[in-house]
């Protein structure tokens, strides 16, 4: 694998900087650089701010009109305009998703599986399980799958969505130990109606396995989501997508969300899910550190008037939260990466461009829209490549 130097327009660590200038050794960013053709050494080249080991074997790659940025992370992603993770799919059809995906400069996404029979569930599991889920190595310039999402199938039946009521399991050890037997490493999410676990034993087994728990479909008071934060649940699924409604005398789950500053919402910001106002009222409430950017994205994004998922790729969903006025770039980048990759323990490697974090890079122009895309040190090809789908208004 070559080292490389990138020359960039301008970096987003995701804060706005003054670097523009990426080594990259193996997989990994090793140093950011000033470089400028103005201010110049005692031997008349520009000056650079870079260590001597780093002046040699690396290769140039001259990005100069493109802006750099954390990899986006997408904690909700059930599948791409032609198939979906619920379904039986191929690895061909697997490897295109990861492509696209990286594509328009996601280099992470959670595989999100939705309800279904235990043993649907375990077989789609096992498959993603088998086919780079959780794999560290050379990711060959696709988007990387660090584990699972599992959205249910421990819902509320009055929050069902677009589930299947039929496949609805209690929120009980045995059916988590299931889908999560202990020492297992492939889910790291998971959405569940926590007051269907009163005591907290469920709770406590997930998160003493590492899975990051997040409240959703759920038809919880605002007493039982409080309940359920308290002992260590940290985010919410889709705010105010399949959840009770928030209302001046009954704040319930959402309302309890917003107030917890210890807790993190996730909203859609395509425009169909959420009003851009709404999107607006939750970054105020929660502010850019509490605030995370997913798609839920299926291939089919509404069915008969009904929200089945979204349309959008995450690229799109940081343009729309820039074009509303809510947030600038380095807002938009810290909600769509910085803020997904702590949430799901991944902070020390993905979501920031630094020494030691993942050279997991995707590079905007002028107009937003992603050209360039790098996953592991590796540039994602270009061959093939989907039509962009992110168009400003």
């Amino acid at each position: 694998m070559p080292n490389y130097v990138i020359k960039c327009a301008r970096i987003f660590t995701p804060e706005a900087s003054d670097f523009n200038r990426i080594y990259v050794r193996d997989d990994k960013i090793v140093h950011l650089s000033r470089h400028s053709a103005v201010k110049t050494d005692a031997g008349g080249s520009p000056a650079v701010d870079v260590p001597q080991a780093y002046l040699q074997g690396f290769e140039e790659l001259d990005f100069s009109e493109l802006i750099a940025v954390p990899g986006f992370i997408d904690l909700q992603m059930n599948g791409s305009s032609t198939c979906n993770f619920w379904q039986d799919i191929s690895a061909d059809q697997l490897e295109a998703l990861r492509l696209e995906q990286a594509q328009h400069g996601v280099t992470s996404f959670l595989p999100t599986l939705i309800t279904d029979s235990l043993e649907n569930l375990k077989r789609h599991r096992d498959f993603l399980a088998s086919h780079g889920l959780g794999d560290t190595g050379n990711q060959r310039g696709l988007a990387r799958m660090p584990g699972l999402h599992l959205e249910g199938p421990c819902l509320s039946p009055q929050k069902p969505g677009v589930h299947p009521v039929e496949h609805i399991q209690p929120l009980s050890l045995e059916v988590i130990k299931e889908l999560v037997p202990a020492g297992s490493r492939e889910v790291l999410l998971m959405t569940a109606a926590l007051e269907g676990d009163p005591a907290g034993s469920v709770q406590n087994y997930l998160q003493n396995q590492q899975v990051a728990l997040s409240l959703g479909h759920s038809n919880a008071t605002y007493e039982e989501a409080e309940r359920a934060f308290a002992r260590g649940c940290r985010l919410m699924t889709h705010t105010f997508n399949a959840l009770p409604p928030l209302h001046h005398r009954q704040p319930g789950a959402v309302g309890a969300a917003l107030l917890d500053e210890r807790v993190s919402c996730c909203l859609i910001a395509d425009g169909l899910h959420l009003a851009p106002q709404i999107c607006a009222l939750i970054v105020k409430i929660k502010g850019l550190d509490r605030t995370i950017l997913v798609t839920d994205r299926a291939a089919v994004g509404t069915s008969q008037g009904n929200l089945v998922g979204s349309s959008i790729i995450l690229n799109e969903a940081v343009v729309n939260m820039i074009d509303w006025g809510i947030c600038d770039l380095a807002g938009a980048v810290r909600m769509a990466s910085t803020n997904a990759a702590a949430a799901i323990g991944r902070a020390q490697s993905l979501g920031q461009l630094g020494s030691g974090f993942l050279a997991d890079i995707a590079f905007l122009d002028q107009d937003l829209k992603v050209r360039k895309t790098m996953v592991g040190g590796t540039l994602t090809p270009v061959e093939k490549s989907p039509p962009l789908t992110c168009h400003r208004q």
